[in-house]
């Protein structure tokens, strides 16, 4: 693994996805302007006989964003959103975030293709893997790539991770602390990703050709750290916030907790503004202490996590 380098501005995240009114149309502009984690894949499983994956630049998904940014502003500001509402609510599962997540990106995926704002045709989703009759798991998206005539493979993965130090991916972990970066990235490699032939509904068997790992979200750094290195690996422009140990009363103390909001689960896509009204978050508290959760203090995200594992906040 290469060596970090310095980021210092990276913290000042650029996010144009907040000038969209419209719920939905602010997620699925931030799906898009986000991105990716990685600057590059790590190999976890470097004794596996696994493929080689890719990830999407940075400049790529700023590109995409770009020439999506007039339909985003239709709908946006027009009925056309009643097409993005429908599309997402009548997916399976639309009030977890994953799905949401995925509804998203396939919107766009599907609308842009259309529209000729890009070149990813969708072949399928939600490919179901067996073993015999047993189902062993499932593939995200197939894309036909017209651009540069190759199928590709997608895999999704939408992540809200705490990071500790030294930084590294099995340090950045979830709300569950058995969900890490490299345990998610050691998945998809030796899971999903051996995939080769897969057989569509409407395309026929079709070659898998290349692999890209699409990993997006939000990281939070511990409240009142200084002089965070970014790893090679991390992208410095991916949005980055803090988090608070949740029974570190000194640094709690730095905090206003009357000011500070519970925000609704999907609100870790992006705050919603008519949820302000809500009681505060000290009724989110037991004892004093705040419930392992996201928070808004004003408009900026923190979260409140045990750094220690804690089975009853889990």
């Amino acid at each position: 693994m290469s060596e970090p380098i310095a980021q210092p501005s990276a913290t000042l995240v650029d996010a144009p996805w907040q000038a969209y009114r419209r719920p939905y149309v602010r997620d699925l502009a931030y799906v898009l302007a986000c991105p990716n984690v990685l600057t590059e894949w790590l190999d976890f499983a470097p004794h596996q006989n696994t493929h080689t994956i890719s990830v999407h630049s940075t400049r790529f998904w700023q590109a995409q964003f770009a020439a999506y940014r007039p339909r985003l502003d239709e709908l946006d500001t027009t009925n056309a959103y009643q097409a993005l509402t429908r599309y997402l609510v009548t997916r399976p599962s639309p009030n977890r975030l994953g799905f949401h997540f995925e509804g998203l990106l396939s919107f766009w995926l599907e609308d842009g293709f259309q529209r000729g704002l890009h070149s990813y045709e969708t072949l399928a989703s939600n490919v179901q893997l067996y073993n015999g009759k047993q189902t062993t798991g499932e593939l995200d998206l197939i894309l036909y790539n017209h651009a540069d005539n190759l199928v590709e493979h997608w895999e999704l993965a939408i992540k809200f991770f705490m990071g500790s130090a030294p930084f590294e991916p099995e340090n950045w972990v979830g709300i569950n602390s058995n969900d890490n970066l490299q345990r998610k990235m050691t998945h998809m490699q030796t899971k999903q990703f051996r995939t080769v032939w897969v057989d569509t509904e409407n395309h026929g068997q079709v070659k898998i050709d290349k692999r890209y790992g699409i990993i997006k979200g939000r990281f939070f750094l511990p409240k009142n750290i200084t002089n965070f290195v970014y790893p090679s690996w991390l992208a410095p422009s991916f949005p980055m916030h803090e988090w608070c140990d949740k029974y570190d009363t000194s640094t709690l103390a730095t905090l206003d907790i009357r000011e500070l909001r519970a925000a609704h689960y999907i609100e870790w896509f992006s705050k919603r503004d008519f949820y302000d009204g809500r009681p505060s978050a000290l009724i989110h508290s037991e004892n004093g202490i705040l419930k392992t959760g996201l928070y808004f203090e004003g408009d900026r995200p923190i979260v409140i996590y045990p750094k220690q594992h804690d089975e009853k906040s889990d």
